[in-house]
């Protein structure tokens, strides 16, 4: 290895607070009167009002509303969904500070994006667009002129039977081929259900299968498992005037219809209680570190901010082992949770 490699090789690592440890990393929707959000990066170890280990925060970065955001291995990036600025901005998985994005892709079409996927195998992009549709763009594309590769459409076409009403979250089913969606019904009681489709449906597409029933109730996140063959759907309860409470109720990866899950978390050990005002915001997997991740976004008061992180394998009334909360999350309401690999060493490699 070259002196000058070596040189820059002690550099990085000594501006690389605790690499080894860190994983969770989170954006969020920026308070009133704010356009601008980071997105987060935590230790594994830290608790509390920690604070981030690094953040992509600054001007240059443009993001405005990056609550849902995926890490994509194959090339080391990641794919934010910016909801308020109404674009897919493309950064490195390991980018620090103010940091302009790769590319962009804000075809008018997207308006306001939520949850996406990018799938390499395929070169294509999955993401929920404009509060309605689930798009499909090639993953290397640029600009606002994109073309769609296809598109399922809103279900309040007339002649639509995709069952999409008002989608968030998304996931993809590898061993199926299937997009799976979050949504409610169009009429009262506005039922709360999992929708899935087959990757590469078309149009008005009818869905593979629907999930629903009192078990699906006030889903408010969604997430799987592809090595476990498990999806995580995050429900939440009303206690009292003041209070509710979050579950995780965890399904088979084909369970449709009225299937009961294989178990749920819940319990007041959870720590998934929370002030009646703030919701959940969703919820995501850590592989790596064989951890599952729920979020507790405040509605106004940022301290209400919340990540409760719980061993992959819990059941039942579990402790968690990380719990985050506070402005450190967000100065606005916390995002989606997702993880990030440890270490950008190993990213990009140093030529012998």
């Amino acid at each position: 290895m070259k002196i000058q490699q070596l040189l820059g090789f002690a550099l990085i690592v000594s501006n690389i607070p605790n690499a080894a440890d860190a994983e969770l990393m989170i954006g969020g929707y920026p308070p009133s009167g704010s356009s601008n959000h980071p997105i987060s990066q935590f230790s594994a170890s830290s608790q509390g009002n920690a604070a981030p280990i690094r953040q992509i925060a600054g001007a240059m970065t443009q993001l405005n509303g990056p609550a849902n955001i995926s890490y994509e291995p194959v090339e080391g990036v990641l794919y934010v969904s910016d909801f308020w600025g109404q674009a897919i901005r493309v950064f490195p998985a390991f980018a620090s500070g103010d940091s302009a994005p790769l590319r962009i892709i804000n075809p008018p079409i997207l308006g306001q994006p939520r949850a996406n996927v990018p799938l390499p195998s395929q070169d294509e992009l999955v993401v929920i667009g404009s509060n309605c549709c689930i798009f499909t763009f090639p993953l290397h594309a640029s600009g606002s002129s994109v073309a769609m590769v296809r598109s399922i459409n809103w279900g309040g076409i007339p002649g639509s039977v995709t069952e999409l009403n008002n989608p968030s979250f998304l996931t993809w089913i590898p061993g199926t081929d299937e997009l799976a969606v979050v949504d409610y019904d169009f009429n009262p009681p506005y039922a709360a259900k999992v929708v899935f489709h087959a990757r590469t449906a078309q149009g008005n597409a009818t869905p593979t299968r629907v999930l629903k029933s009192a078990n699906t109730a006030n889903a408010s996140g969604l997430a799987h498992d592809p090595v476990n063959h498990k999806l995580y759907v995050v429900t939440y309860s009303t206690i009292d005037d003041l209070n509710s409470a979050a579950q995780v109720r965890v399904f088979a990866e084909n369970a449709s219809a009225t299937d009961a899950p294989l178990y749920t978390i819940e319990g007041p050990s959870t720590q998934l209680g929370f002030a009646s005002q703030n919701y959940p915001t969703g919820i995501g997997i850590d592989l790596p570190l064989h951890r599952l991740m729920v979020a507790i976004g405040a509605n106004g008061d940022p301290s209400g901010n919340r990540v409760v992180s719980f061993d992959l394998d819990a059941t039942g009334d579990a402790v968690p082992v990380q719990v985050l909360m506070g402005t450190s999350l967000s100065e606005g309401t916390v995002g989606v949770p997702f993880a990030v690999p440890v270490d950008p060493l190993f990213a990009n490699g140093f030529e012998s």
